[in-house]
């Protein structure tokens, strides 16, 4: 038989009873002090225990999310696009006047741009 591994943010590959024993002992002892100082999380730095599980609920998201049909193609995953829809949305939520919106959200914000 085979056996499971994961791959961790740091690209070190641990086995599957390894990452569960990880995870239960991060979860234990974050019940009682979050901010214990742990010498090596999943990203391969050190952190607080706290900063380690969320590093493995990341990682978690993550590899669920890899296996959603389309996960990462397509125009909404461009850089372009992320900056154009970054841009957007300080001005939108700055309270200036807005002269100029990407295609996407003309439509949906057309009442908040300046008439002109």
């Amino acid at each position: 038989m085979t056996k499971r591994c994961v791959v961790l943010g740091c690209g070190r590959r641990v086995g599957l009873d390894t990452y569960v024993n990880a995870w239960k002992k991060a979860i234990e002892i974050a019940a009682t002090n979050p901010d214990q100082w742990v010498p090596q999380t999943p990203r391969g730095y050190g952190g607080t225990v706290a900063e380690a599980l969320r590093e493995f609920r990341d990682g978690m998201h993550d590899r669920i999310n890899r296996h959603i049909p389309g996960y990462g193609n397509g125009r909404n995953w461009e850089y372009g696009h992320y900056m154009e829809t970054w841009r957007a949305a300080r001005a939108l939520n700055g309270g200036v006047v807005i002269h100029w919106l990407p295609k996407h959200l003309k439509a949906r914000f057309a009442h908040r741009l300046e008439a002109g």
